[in-house]
């Protein structure tokens, strides 16, 4: 199973934080999020699965994302500490499933890219973003997955979501050769994070369709 269906660990891209940068401090020019420990991003979920009959179930939910703190990688960088928590509902005609998930990672940023790693440590990571950042570049952002491919398709969509108006966003979007039907996009605002998230799955068994927007946020 790709990436993109586990435990939308994909949704951790909303956070590209910077090595070694003051965690109180502002974002350095060019970070495409607020660099600062205490920040903290809340989302809508909604949505809907579809059976193979085609029956349709909504879905609905709230995510929040934090950045909890600064630690240090076994090899001397420094790492911000991102936790992500979300609720998910899914109603059906006979009853309703829930499901909380809670997930920590590790968010580093380099001169040519942002990375994520899943402990402090573990030298393998996911590359999440090349820099500078350049409308339809692409790249394998895991090498046990080399299927999956993430692209840059836009540097200046514009978003509407419930906590504001955003222009001149980064559209990037990941696919799965060997899943179709499966992609992710996610909308990121430079400074303030990003704004919009969608995940879309379709395969012989089931639809899935969920839009994460944002809220609100704690921006320092």
């Amino acid at each position: 199973m790709s990436a993109i269906k586990t435990g939308f660990a994909v949704l951790l891209l909303m956070l590209l934080f910077s090595c070694g940068e003051d965690s109180t401090g502002p974002s350095a020019p060019g970070d495409y999020l607020p660099l600062s420990v205490g920040n903290q991003w809340n989302y809508s979920i909604s949505g809907y699965m579809k059976t193979a009959d085609r029956d349709s179930f909504p879905i609905t939910g709230t995510k929040l994302t934090s950045i909890a703190g600064l630690t240090t990688h076994q090899s001397g960088f420094d790492l911000y500490v991102l936790k992500d928590s979300s609720y998910t509902i899914v109603t059906t005609p006979d009853t309703t499933f829930t499901n909380t998930e809670v997930i920590t990672e590790y968010i580093c940023k380099t001169d040519t890219e942002y990375r994520i790693y899943k402990d402090t440590v573990t030298t393998d990571y996911e590359l999440l973003l090349k820099l500078p950042v350049v409308l339809n570049d692409s790249w394998v952002p895991k090498p046990d997955e080399p299927t999956v491919t993430r692209r840059v398709q836009s540097t200046t969509s514009s978003i509407t979501v419930p906590a504001g108006s955003y222009s001149d966003c980064v559209d990037l979007r990941d696919t799965d050769t060997a899943e179709p039907g499966t992609a992710f996009d996610i909308y990121i605002s430079r400074g303030d994070g990003a704004v919009e998230f969608i995940v879309m799955m379709d395969d012989s068994t089931q639809t899935m369709y969920m839009d994460f927007k944002l809220t609100s946020s704690i921006v320092n």
